[in-house]
């Protein structure tokens, strides 16, 4: 019997549950009304709907545009002077990279075991300056390296000269000149010395 009771109750409460689903709630009926408002004022307007969404507010200019020839002189100025710090700019980025090539590292390594060149220089073997200036070409993609720097020591500097090519990145650099000359004038040949061995 409860059970029973139970069924009756639930199926007398479910056509009230979608009465209450089926009537319209006020904030849905106001959305309703208000889109249909909105709908009959584009109508009216002879705008569609649709095409609210992409309509754009005219730009007007209000005074005339610069003219690019009227100052010739200054503009030519600053292409110059633009164009001068651009190439001034590349040819430091590049120097940069010289002086951070695995090759110049792996030559001042070597440059302060050299016996000769401690004697010529002294201890704590290194750039002249801290911002190093390497001439000539450094190119191991080609296999063309002819670079000249200057390094100094504790008691003294010179010139550090290398000159090293190959044919193929499958072989090893072949060293035609790896020199030092000492501030003094003395030249001295490090390919010959034998307290180190300068391999590329």
């Amino acid at each position: 019997m409860l059970q029973l009771g139970f069924r009756i109750g639930r199926a007398k409460a479910l056509p009230s549950i979608w009465r209450g689903l089926a009537t319209p709630q006020p904030l849905l009926q106001s959305i309703r009304l208000n889109s249909s408002q909105a709908a009959h004022k584009h109508l009216d307007d002879g705008v569609p709907a649709s095409d609210t969404l992409v309509r754009s507010i005219p730009v007007s200019v209000e005074r005339e545009l610069p003219d690019p020839f009227k100052k010739k002189k200054q503009n030519r100025r600053y292409f110059w002077a633009y164009a001068v710090g651009t190439t001034l700019s590349c040819v430091l980025i590049f120097n940069y990279e010289k002086t951070r090539s695995p090759i110049v590292n792996s030559v001042l390594y070597c440059l302060r075991r050299s016996e000769h060149a401690k004697a010529a220089l002294g201890p704590n073997i290194g750039f002249a300056s801290s911002w190093p200036w390497i001439w000539g070409t450094l190119n191991t993609v080609k296999g063309n390296i002819d670079i000249t720097f200057q390094v100094k020591g504790d008691t003294g500097g010179g010139n550090l000269h290398l000159n090293a090519t190959r044919l193929s990145k499958l072989v090893p650099f072949d060293i035609h000149a790896w020199t030092l000359e000492t501030d003094s004038g003395e030249v001295i040949d490090l390919a010959k010395d034998a307290s180190v061995d300068f391999e590329l």
